[in-house]
């Protein structure tokens, strides 16, 4: 009688761990290398092996999103049904984001309010930092002047492009929504063998930008930990301490909203386990986290909603590049809490009005904000500029602002996940059902 060798169990290893992993060991690294300062050997490693690594990863996600989000809008607007119906969706939309965003805001106002950072702030501190960033404060000064005219009625001609490939081009992700809508309520209006045709024709660009997505991830953990090198290294411990209130009370904002409003949401709203939500959206917020970038997410996040949550792909291709764009939780209470502890540092006192003035200029403004790494400064500098509070103590934040990106960018992911799935839930999706039946890998 011979005895058989019991088998070894393989240990499968699911993707969003190892993007977890990667992430956690970039930070470590970048860590290192901070301490480690500035040097040859660290230049030559971080110059040649982790930022091509890094921005290979982004421009690939990037390189999808334009025919993804075209493709996807058109399809998934043409897929609804009727006009009606187009509309309701997005009145629901609509509400949603901005009860969300306010929320954020106010959570960013009363924290700045009550714990005061800004009063701690030496001038002298200031002069540092404006000395030291005092080319890119420039740059970012040169470009707050183009957003207030960019509203109105430069918002109009953002908008409603005159030349799509054009803008295309130059990812206006406005012009790109707002000509796929169109399209897709044209295709929607005709409903013939011709428009049948075009639809399959964009649901096939879709299903292949899908499809790439899902190779570019294979390449995530390394591409992770390479970007969390490049960004943890380049953080500035002297400057975090110096500012380390500051950075708290955005940190704890960005906590506050992600494990307070959106919990809230999740639970009495959408009724789903809080629990499974965030371990099925873990691709999404590891990526959001380490690219600090809605736009290099968004691919991600449309694949993960499918696939973990069984979102129905019109209701997904709809609201998520809708929610990257004008979905900005995170960049709005970001924005509060900056404009607010620059104005404490000058002694500049914000009327009630004022504060009512910067919420409004904050939702306003967070609209079609790039979705990139730093996009919001410009911004907020403007909005800064309107309540007269001095944009040359944006460079303060300059230093730590890496950092802080990070947590507003996966603010801003969570919330156009929850609006998806907030959405499909009022379009009667059991989505508890899904979950039971959908097993992750």
């Amino acid at each position: 009688m011979t005895n058989a060798k019991p088998k070894k169990r393989k240990i499968v290893v699911h993707v969003s761990t190892k993007i977890l992993i990667g992430l956690v060991v970039g930070a470590i690294i970048g860590y290192a290398f901070n301490v480690w300062g500035p040097n040859p050997v660290r230049d030559a490693i971080m110059g040649n092996i982790t930022k091509p690594m890094g921005d290979a990863f982004l421009q690939a996600l990037r390189l999808v999103i334009v025919p993804l989000v075209f493709a996807s809008l058109i399809t998934g607007v043409a897929n609804l049904g009727s006009v009606e119906h187009l509309g309701r969706l997005g009145w629901r939309l609509g509400a949603y984001y901005l009860a969300t965003t306010m929320a954020a805001v106010l959570i960013g106002q009363f924290l700045i309010q009550t714990i005061k950072p800004g009063e701690g702030i030496s001038k002298d501190l200031v002069m540092q930092a404006q000395g030291n960033f005092s080319e890119k404060v420039s740059t970012l000064t040169d470009k707050s002047k183009n957003v207030k005219s960019s509203l109105w009625p430069g918002i109009v001609t953002t908008i409603i492009p005159r030349n799509i490939v054009k803008e295309m081009s130059k990812s206006n992700m406005l012009a790109i929504i707002f000509t796929s809508i169109l399209f897709g309520v044209a295709l929607l209006s005709l409903n013939n063998k011709d428009s049948i045709m075009a639809i399959h024709f964009f649901q096939a660009v879709t299903d292949a930008s899908i499809k790439i997505v899902g190779w570019i991830m294979k390449t995530a953990p390394y591409a992770v930990a390479a970007l969390m090198i490049n960004a943890v290294s380049s953080f500035g411990f002297d400057i975090m301490q110096k500012v380390g209130i500051y950075i708290f009370v955005v940190i704890a904002g960005y906590l506050l909203h992600f494990f307070g409003t959106y919990t809230l949401i999740l639970k009495y709203v959408i009724k789903i386990p809080v629990l499974e939500f965030y371990k099925r959206i873990r691709p999404v917020l590891v990526t959001a986290f380490s690219t600090s970038s809605s736009s290099a997410t968004m691919p991600t996040t449309m694949r993960t909603l499918e696939k973990n949550f069984g979102v129905p792909e019109s209701l997904v291709s709809f609201s998520i590049p809708l929610g990257a764009t004008v979905n900005m939780d995170g960049t709005a209470l970001f924005e509060a809490v900056a404009a607010l502890f620059i104005a404490q540092i000058f002694g500049v006192e914000i009327s009630l009005m004022g504060q009512f003035s910067l919420v409004f200029l904050i939702i306003l403004t967070s609209i079609g904000v790039a979705g990139v790494p730093g996009g919001s400064i410009p911004v907020l500098m403007s909005a800064m500029a309107t309540l007269g509070i001095p944009v040359e103590g944006i460079a303060i934040v300059l230093g730590v602002d890496r950092l802080l990106d990070m947590g507003r960018t996966l603010v801003n992911v969570t919330g156009d996940a929850t609006a998806a799935l907030f959405l499909a839930k009022t379009e009667n999706i059991d989505l508890q059902q899904n979950l039971k039946d959908i097993v992750i890998d």
